[in-house]
């Protein structure tokens, strides 16, 4: 491909031109030197005609995001709140930041001038606090985002756009405004269903969130600002992101994080990919404290959206899958410990009698590596994955017991509204029978220590039936002569020996003491 003959004959007249002009001068010059602009103009301008077939796969990519944006467009929605009154809770911790902020506006010069060096300023009075109370009692007009996921004019946002509202105006992209009705709420996953009723609607569908990879290019669209139907683009960052600091309101966290650029007012639009659809719903941003987009967005998974979206529109309100079991996260030390080949799975840590995990035949100590194999990392994520499956369905456990790998059916319960009551009311297994010792216990761990040191192993003797001498919490640290480090190894250890033998056990207690015993092995 050859270029330059034509940049050098255009730059060659305008050289010319110049030379002319300076012969010439006045109003000519300005004349000839617009011409050379002009020449150069079209000098760059053919080159890039020249360029054109290698620009065409970024203008392919260019079609696509066009083609994408005319197709989502018409599916997101402005929605403007008002009205409502904040929960007392949150009244006075908004009262609370504010006198804090208010406080540390003054230097501590000014400081020691009004009250004195090392004097803190006195506390407003409760006169002060209860007009702070009536200015946050109402909050201001917020508006926010929504996508229509379903013609007939169901609006899917984020809870925290709607939550304690009383009115809501949705505003298409044709301009149409239309009040809207609250369908329901769920809190815990931060999403919340809109209706409005209004003719020739757009749904937009739901991708497969569980196909999303790390790189996919993604589109975000919403009303960042108020600035409505903004299209940003960039990528997927990462997928399963859980634990989200700052984001403690959502219990049940799986992210998909994106650097598309989302900032307030963006919350309940739709991140969507280059087919379309929505891969998840826009729902928080990581910032430097100014509230504006670091390169950081959370997004709700489409696959969680879409089943939430589907039953707050059915019945108003969402179930949610339960097994009555309390986790600990598999730290690096119980891989040895447990039998495991790597720290993936949670740690069942309790058992509550009467609740399907307990039905199900599943103990503590057990741990978990999938359910229906869909496996997870940590406890937000299997929390995530249970709940997701509804109340009523018999899904496959699988897990490692005593260094043993197994799979246990569960039917499924349905979480109780009120969690942390249901659980008092339940009996509370929190140890491993032994029947060969007669005791119950458990594999120490940190959390357990008592006044145990952090690098000790064996085994936490809780009860002990036929040992009147035998205080509770003795960690028993050795059987006939070898080391225990858990309940799989003191199994192990037992089954060398018969019903009738005797076995020499080693125990440590509390305060460093250690004491030996021989017991009969029971039947």
């Amino acid at each position: 491909m050859q270029r330059a003959p034509s940049r050098s004959i255009w730059l060659i007249l305008g050289v010319l031109g110049i030379v002319l002009a300076a012969q010439l001068g006045g109003p000519v010059v300005t004349r000839v030197a617009y011409a050379v602009e002009r020449g150069k103009i079209q000098a760059d301008r053919e080159e890039l005609q020249q360029i054109s077939g290698e620009l065409a796969g970024v203008q392919a990519v260019s079609r696509a995001f066009h083609l994408v944006s005319n197709i989502v467009k018409p599916s997101v929605v402005h929605i403007r709140v008002a009205g409502g009154e904040r929960s007392a809770d949150e009244i006075d911790r908004l009262v609370d930041d504010f006198l804090r902020r208010r406080s540390q506006d003054l230097s501590e010069e000014e400081l020691e001038e009004m009250f004195g060096e090392g004097v803190e300023p006195p506390a407003p009075d409760e006169r002060e606090r209860e007009g702070l109370r009536r200015l946050f009692r109402r909050p201001p007009p917020g508006s926010g985002s929504g996508v229509i996921f379903d013609s007939s004019g169901y609006i899917l946002t984020n809870n925290h756009v709607v939550e304690q509202r009383e009115e809501f105006e949705v505003t298409l992209h044709d301009d149409r405004e239309f009040d809207a009705t609250l369908i329901g709420t769920d809190p815990k996953t931060d999403l919340a269903v809109l209706r409005i009723k209004a003719p020739k609607l757009q749904a937009l569908p739901f991708a497969n969130s569980d196909r999303v990879k790390v790189g996919d290019w993604v589109l975000a669209v919403g009303s960042p600002f108020g600035l409505t139907q903004t299209v940003t683009h960039g990528i997927v960052s990462a997928t399963g992101r859980t634990n989200i600091g700052g984001l403690s309101r959502i219990e049940y966290q799986d992210f998909i994080q994106t650097d598309a650029s989302i900032n307030p007012g963006n919350s309940g639009g739709p991140l969507v990919n280059l087919h379309g659809e929505i891969v998840g719903i826009n729902t928080a941003i990581a910032t430097n404290g100014d509230a504006v987009n670091a390169g950081v967005a959370f997004t709700i998974p489409s696959n969680r959206a879409q089943r939430i979206s589907r039953e707050l529109k059915d019945k108003g309100a969402v179930a949610r899958g339960w097994l009555g079991i309390g986790l600990e996260e598999i730290v690096p030390s119980d891989v040895e410990k447990f039998g495991l080949t790597s720290r993936r799975g949670v740690l069942v840590d309790r058992v509550f009698d009467g609740m399907p995990a307990a039905d199900a035949g599943l103990t503590v100590e057990d741990v978990i590596v999938s359910v229906d194999r869909k496996r997870a990392r940590n406890i937000s994520q299997f929390r995530g994955i249970v709940a997701d499956f509804g109340p009523g369905r018999t899904v496959a456990i699988d897990l490692v017991r005593s260094g043993k790998p197994m799979r246990i059916d569960v039917r499924l319960g349905t979480q109780p509204d009120d969690i942390d009551a249901a659980t008092r009311r339940a009996v509370e297994r929190v140890t491993v029978e032994i029947p060969e010792l007669g005791i119950e216990a458990r594999t120490f761990r940190q959390r357990l220590r008592r006044a145990y040191d952090d690098n000790e192993s064996g085994v936490l003797v809780l009860r002990a039936r036929d040992w009147p001498d035998l205080d509770g919490f003795l960690l028993l640290t050795a059987c006939n002569n070898e080391s225990v480090k858990s309940i799989t190894a003191l199994r192990e250890k037992l089954a060398q020996v018969r019903p009738g033998q005797t076995i020499k056990l080693r125990f440590k207690s509390a305060v460093g003491d250690h004491m030996t015993m021989s017991v009969e092995r029971l039947p």
